[in-house]
């Protein structure tokens, strides 16, 4: 009875997975669609605009565009964000992989068959190495849409006494790949037991 529950429910969540998989593969080809359009039509999209965002503040700057923008960084701050959104798109997508390579033999009513954990450790390299390249890609794409703006009129301002830029980058797929990490441990000593169970059989 425990078994046949384990196997709907990995059929069940394999489903799932993969309708995922096919909106992450969406989402990469949407954010290569943008990074094409950006290159095509770039200049005139930024120029037409006239706000900047800081945080949950937003400027709306008076003046002509040149006046204030650097429209190169701009499009270069665009690049950079649609790339690391690409990169974390994939990673997503080739973990999920991963997720269904192990839910496979669980299908079959096996949860820990040979190679689960090499699968499962794999995915938490992916998820480090990945979640680090897309966290850094957004701080430098930010950094550079800063950089294409003249804000040095807030110095003109009695009140503000500096202006500096605080760049922060969020740990998650640290602790994310950890954990991951801590799950293979744990497939890897139910490989053991389920080999000496066939072994005893």
């Amino acid at each position: 009875m425990e078994n046949s529950k384990l196997i709907k429910s990995a059929a069940v969540f394999d489903r799932i997975l993969k309708i995922v998989q096919g909106f992450l593969l969406a989402g990469v080809i949407v954010a290569a669609v943008f990074i094409l359009l950006t290159a095509i039509f770039g200049e005139k999209i930024i120029a037409d605009s006239s706000t900047l965002t800081l945080g949950q503040l937003k400027l709306t700057l008076s003046g002509t565009q040149a006046d204030y923008l650097d429209i190169g960084r701009v499009k270069l701050s665009l690049f950079v964000m649609l790339a690391s959104e690409i990169v974390a798109l994939a990673a997503g997508w080739y973990c999920l992989k991963k997720l269904r390579g192990v839910l496979a033999p669980m299908k079959e009513g096996r949860p820990f068959e040979q190679g689960s954990a090499d699968r499962i450790r794999k995915l938490g390299w992916v998820v480090l190495i990945c979640g680090g390249v897309a966290e850094i890609g957004v701080a430098v794409g930010k950094a550079f849409e800063l950089m294409a703006y003249d804000i040095s009129f807030l110095k003109g301002v009695p009140e503000v006494a500096d202006v500096s830029v605080i760049y922060n980058i969020n740990l998650w797929f640290v602790a994310v790949a950890l954990l991951v990490f801590f799950l293979s441990y744990i497939f890897r000593y139910g490989e053991t037991l389920q080999q000496e169970s066939d072994e005893t059989l």
